[in-house]
């Protein structure tokens, strides 16, 4: 709007300002990084415009040598440790190895297999064991139902949605069938008074 302002009232408009390409760019850094690295202060360019006045105050403020972008600098060099081994190769554990043997199906029947085998043990570290160790039931129940398929698939590095499943279904028909037998041991009547 500005120009549009200035052409209106009959003023000349400014020329355009010389927009460095990047051969020049890059030149004047690899010129300022060689003055640095010999410990002398770079040279400012010369403007292409030498009449034209400084756009904003904080080009006035610069030091002469200041320079705002550098890539060429050498980066220091990464002494790597003796100890370090995420360069090595991946090497599969034995677990690995038999489940990649599997086929798909066997793979998914062995999941449930082992999710319902799971859930029943969960359920039974629940109602198996006396009044004294409930508690250490239950803890046991809740790290075969939440640690375990997290631990195993971290080492097999395969995810265990069926057995998951099927741990989850097995628990609530241990539930269903622990409740109707209790059911029956007291004729239905849950209430705790006689």
């Amino acid at each position: 709007m500005d120009q549009q302002n200035q052409n209106q009232s009959g003023a000349e408009p400014t020329a355009p300002r010389h927009m460095p390409t990047a051969e020049e760019i890059a030149r004047a850094e690899a010129e300022a990084v060689a003055a640095m690295q010999r410990g002398e202060a770079p040279v400012k360019a010369a403007a292409p415009q030498a009449d034209a006045a400084p756009e904003s105050p904080a080009q006035e403020a610069a030091p002469s040598g200041f320079v705002p972008y550098v890539d060429d600098v050498p980066e220091p060099e990464v002494i790597a440790d003796a100890d370090d081994e995420d360069d090595d190769e991946y090497i599969p554990s034995e677990w690995e190895k038999r489940i990649d043997a599997l086929s798909p199906q066997q793979w998914k029947l062995f999941q449930i297999i082992g999710g319902a085998g799971v859930g029943i043990a969960a359920i039974a570290a629940l109602f198996f064991t006396g009044e004294e160790l409930a508690t250490y039931g239950l803890i046991v129940a809740a790290l075969l139902a939440l640690l375990l398929p997290r631990y195993l698939e971290r080492a097999w590095r395969r995810k265990l949605t069926v057995a998951k499943r099927a741990m989850l279904i097995a628990m609530v028909i241990g539930l269903a069938v622990m409740f109707v037998v209790t059911g029956m041991r007291t004729g239905f009547s849950f209430t705790g008074g006689n």
